[in-house]
């Protein structure tokens, strides 16, 4: 029986974006989960699902800031990258941004994820 090889392997590294020092947690088990601080705390829980007969995906704020539709974007990016890498998982995502506002800081965070996740 061959050992069964993770699409989204566990990684744990840091990043510098926007001159930020950047702290992101990648694992992988009945779900993906991502964890990405900037602030050393856990900060918003997102959850991304996908649905694979429509190639839809629905994101849900379950804890934290509520009014800020970057981190949606940053989820849902994510969730399609995931989907593209033939991921079916679902994504739970905590993000503890400084800049959540920033639209390059969410792009820069999620290029350094992607990169260094293979996602």
């Amino acid at each position: 029986m061959s050992a069964r090889v993770p699409i989204v392997p566990t990684e744990s590294f840091s990043a510098d974006v926007a001159g930020v020092p950047t702290e992101v947690m990648v694992l992988e088990f009945d779900q993906v989960m991502a964890i990405v601080t900037q602030v050393d705390r856990l900060g918003t829980l997102l959850q991304a699902k996908q649905d694979a007969y429509t190639q839809t995906y629905s994101v849900e704020v379950l804890l934290g800031r509520r009014n800020d539709p970057l981190l949606e974007v940053f989820a849902r990016q994510l969730i399609e990258r995931l989907a593209v890498a033939k991921c079916q998982k679902d994504l739970t995502l905590w993000v503890g941004l400084l800049r959540s506002d920033d639209p390059e800081s969410i792009k820069g965070v999620i290029e350094a994820v992607c990169a260094k996740s293979r996602v």
